[in-house]
C-alpha cells in the first residue's frame, strides 16, 4: 500500500509541479506573482460564462419551484457534470494511460498494473474537479439555500462532489482499457487528438449559443422549463446515478440515505472493477501498442540530388521547419491555427443562428454611410483581439522542449532562428485577421474599401503582438514537459502573452477613442493606429533580436 500511495503522491507532484511551486514559494519569492497572474487570467476569462450559468440555474430553480420540482436543478447539474466528464474523460484517459511519455519508466518499477492505473486515475480525478465542481457547486448552493436545507444536506453534497467523477471516469477508463487491448489506437493518435479537439470546440460553441437562446422574460422561462421537464426525466433515466444523487440530497429519512449510499456503492464497485480488469490487460495493451512496423521508403538518386542541390535562406528554412512541426502536432494545430479563426467563426455562427429582427436591423444599419467607418473601426478591434489571443508566438521556443539542443547546434544565428519563428507566428495571426475581414464582407456587408483598410491596419497591428509574445517565450521558455498539452495549454507564457496583447490593444484603443470623440475623420484614426502599431512593431522586433542572441546562449540543452 505504501508504494502505491507514494506513486500517487509522485504523480500529483509531477502533474502540478508541487515541488517546483514549493521551491518558488520558499526560495524564489520574486516569482510569486506568476501563479497569481495565471489565476487572475483564468478567473477573469471564466467570469462571463460563470455568470450566465448561475443565472440559468437560478431561473431553472425558480421554474422548478413553481411546478413543484425544485430538485430538477440537481438532476440537470449531475447529468451535465457526468456527461462532460465521460466525454472528455475518454480522450484524457487515453492520453494519460497510453500516450504519456513517462509510461515506459513505470513498467520496470515494482508496481502492479492496477497501481499504475490507480495512480494515474487519481490524478485525472483531481483534474476533473476543475470541471465538476464549477458545474455542481452553484446548483447545490442554490437548491440548499432556496429550500432551507440543514447540515446533513451540506455534508452529503460535499461527499457527492468529491466522488462525482468516479462513475463517469471509471466507465471511460474501462472502455479505453478494453479497446486498447484489441485495437492499437496509438497509430491513430493524431487523428484522435484532432477529433477530440474539434469535439471540444463544438461543445464550447454550442454551450455558448445555448446560453444565449435561454428566454429572459420570467413567464417565458417558466414555460421553457415546464416544457423541458419530461426531457429532464428522460435524461435522468438514461443516467441513473444522477437520479440517485438527486434523491440522496433531496429526499429525507431512510430513502435519502438509501439513494446516497447506493451512489457511493456504485462508485466503489466500478472503481474496483476497473482496477481488477486493468491488472489483467493494462501492461499487455501498453506493450503491444508500442510495436511498430518498418516502412520501406526507397529514395532515388535523382530525388537525393534535387534535395541536396536546393538552397534556401536560413530564415526561410527555419520558418518551414517551424511550420511543419506545428502542423504535424494536432494539439498545436487546434490551439494555434484553429483558435485563431475560432473567434470570428463564433461571431459568424451567432449572426447566422440568432434570427432576431433587432439584430437584422442593426446589421442593415451598418451599410449606412455615417455608420460604416465606425463599424470598420469596431471590426479592426475584433481583428486585433483575435490576433492577440494566438498562443503560437508565446510558446514558440517552449514547443522545442528537450530537443532545443538541435536548434542550438544548427549553424544558424539566434536572430535568424527567432525571425523564422516570428514569420510562422505572424502568419497564424494574419489568418485570424483575414478570417475577420471575410466576415466583415460577407455577413456585415462592410464596403470593400473600408474592409481592406481595416485589414491592412490589423495586419500591421499584429506585428508587435506576435513579436512581444515571442520575446516573452525566448526570455522565459518552458522546456521541460511530458506532453504537448503542457507545452502550450499549461504554459504560463500563454496567459502572460494574452495580457501583453491586451496591453497593446489598450494602447491602440487609447489612441482611437479620443480621436473619435473629438470627431477627427476615421481615415485619420486608422492612419494613426497603423503608424503607432508600426513603431511598436519595429521596436519589439529589435528587442526580440537583441534578447535572442543572449538567451539562446544561456539556454541549457
Amino acid at each position: 500500500m505504501k508504494p502505491f500511495l507514494s506513486f500517487i503522491k509522485m504523480q500529483l507532484n509531477v502533474n502540478y509541479g508541487i515541488s517546483a511551486l514549493k521551491y518558488r514559494f520558499t526560495r524564489e519569492k520574486e516569482k510569486l506573482w506568476e501563479p497569481v497572474l495565471v489565476g487572475v487570467v483564468i478567473l477573469v476569462s471564466l467570469l462571463p460564462l460563470a455568470a450566465m450559468y448561475i443565472g440559468l440555474m437560478i431561473s431553472m430553480f425558480t421554474a422548478g419551484t413553481i411546478i413543484g420540482q425544485p430538485e430538477m436543478i440537481l438532476t440537470v447539474s449531475f447529468v451535465l457534470a457526468q456527461l462532460m466528464i465521460l466525454i472528455f474523460g475518454l480522450f484524457y484517459i487515453m492520453g494519460s494511460f497510453y500516450f504519456s511519455k513517462d509510461l515506459e519508466t513505470f513498467v520496470p518499477l515494482p508496481l502492479k498494473p492496477y497501481e499504475v492505473v490507480g495512480g494515474k486515475f487519481a490524478v485525472i480525478m483531481v483534474n476533473e474537479y476543475l470541471t465538476s465542481v464549477p458545474i455542481l457547486l452553484p446548483p447545490i448552493i442554490i437548491y440548499g439555500a432556496g429550500t432551507g436545507q440543514g447540515i446533513i444536506y451540506w455534508l452529503k453534497s460535499l461527499v457527492l462532489m468529491v466522488v462525482a467523477p468516479v462513475i463517469p471516469l471509471s466507465i471511460a477508463a474501462l472502455i479505453i482499457v478494453l479497446l486498447m487491448r484489441v485495437v492499437n489506437l496509438r497509430r491513430y493518435k493524431d487523428l484522435l487528438a484532432i477529433i477530440g479537439g474539434l469535439f471540444a470546440i463544438t461543445i464550447g460553441v454550442g454551450s455558448s449559443l445555448l446560453f444565449q437562446n435561454v428566454p429572459e422574460n420570467p413567464e417565458e422561462i417558466q414555460n421553457f422549463f415546464t416544457s423541458q421537464t419530461r426531457i429532464v426525466d428522460m435524461i435522468g433515466s438514461r443516467f441513473p446515478p444522477s437520479i440517485w444523487a438527486t434523491r440522496g440530497l433531496a429526499d429525507v429519512g431512510i430513502a435519502g440515505w438509501g439513494y446516497f449510499l447506493l451512489y457511493l456503492a456504485a462508485s466503489a464497485v466500478l472503481m474496483m472493477l476497473l482496477l481488477w480488469i486493468s491488472n489483467l490487460v493494462f501492461y499487455k495493451a501498453l506493450l503491444a501498442g508500442q510495436e511498430v512496423s518498418r516502412k520501406r521508403n526507397n529514395i532515388s538518386k535523382s530525388r537525393i540530388s534535387r534535395q541536396i542541390g536546393r538552397t534556401q535562406s536560413p530564415v526561410t528554412a527555419i520558418a518551414k521547419r517551424e511550420w511543419k512541426l506545428l502542423m504535424r502536432t494536432p494539439l498545436y494545430v487546434l490551439n494555434g491555427l484553429v483558435s485563431s479563426m475560432l473567434g470570428p467563426i463564433i461571431v459568424a455562427m451567432m449572426l447566422l443562428l440568432k434570427n432576431e429582427p433587432e439584430l437584422a436591423e442593426l446589421i442593415g444599419s451598418l451599410s449606412e454611410p455615417g455608420i460604416v467607418p465606425y463599424a470598420a473601426l469596431a471590426c479592426l478591434g475584433l481583428m486585433l483581439f483575435t490576433s492577440g489571443m494566438n498562443l503560437v508566438a508565446s510558446t514558440a521556443l517552449s514547443r522545442e522542449g528537450q530537443t532545443i539542443w538541435i536548434a542550438k547546434m544548427l549553424p544558424v544565428s539566434a536572430k535568424q532562428q527567432v525571425a523564422g519563428k516570428l514569420v510562422v507566428s505572424y502568419v497564424i495571426s494574419a489568418i485570424g485577421v483575414l478570417t475577420t475581414s471575410l466576415i466583415m464582407l460577407i455577413f456585415l456587408k462592410i464596403p470593400i474599401l473600408w474592409t481592406v483598410g481595416a485589414t491592412i491596419v490589423g495586419l500591421v497591428g499584429s506585428v508587435p503582438m506576435a513579436s512581444l509574445n515571442l520575446l516573452l517565450d525566448v526570455f522565459h521558455p518552458k522546456l521541460v514537459w511530458n506532453s504537448e498539452q503542457e507545452a502550450m495549454k499549461q504554459n504560463i507564457n500563454g496567459g502572460i502573452g494574452m495580457l501583453i496583447s491586451l496591453l497593446v490593444l489598450v494602447i491602440l484603443g487609447g489612441i482611437a477613442v479620443p480621436m473619435t470623440i473629438i470627431e477627427i475623420p476615421v481615415q485619420m484614426v486608422f492612419a494613426a493606429i497603423g503608424a503607432v502599431a508600426a513603431i511598436l512593431g519595429v521596436l519589439s522586433i529589435l528587442a526580440l533580436f537583441a534578447v535572442a542572441e543572449k538567451k539562446y546562449r544561456d539556454i541549457e540543452a
